[in-house]
């Protein structure tokens, strides 16, 4: 009795571990991305941006999506792919109307995504 009761507060020390650690990785990850994702959006509001400034963000994007894949969902990682590689395509071609609309929607799928694997009321229960 003892040992199962040990056995299963381990368990529930591991899983709860677990979750935090998921958590913080995934904050982390999306912060560094709005970081750059704001400043290639103020570079585009005064229209200075270029494509170079649009591929770093994508090259951090790839950088961080290959450590996301254990984590997140295949199609939220290529829902952000299909936005960002819009919005590269939009600052080349010079179209920054068009290219902030593409940013803040990229901007706000880094604050909802981590909110989904926030340890919170509404995602326990």
């Amino acid at each position: 009795m003892v040992k199962t009761i040990l056995s299963l507060l381990i368990a529930t020390a591991l899983l709860a571990g677990a979750a935090i650690f998921e958590s913080y990785f995934v904050q982390n990850k999306f912060e560094k991305m709005e970081v750059a994702l704001l400043a290639l959006e103020d570079k585009v509001r005064v229209g200075e941006a270029h494509r170079t400034d649009a591929e770093v963000v994508k090259t951090l994007w790839d950088d961080e999506k290959r450590k996301l894949h254990a984590v997140i969902p295949h199609n939220d990682i290529s829902y952000i792919d299909y936005w960002l590689v819009e919005a590269v395509s939009y600052v080349e071609t010079k179209h920054y109307d068009d290219a902030l609309s593409k940013i803040e929607v990229l901007l706000t799928i880094c604050e909802q995504i981590p909110k989904t694997y926030s340890i919170s009321f509404e995602n326990v229960f």
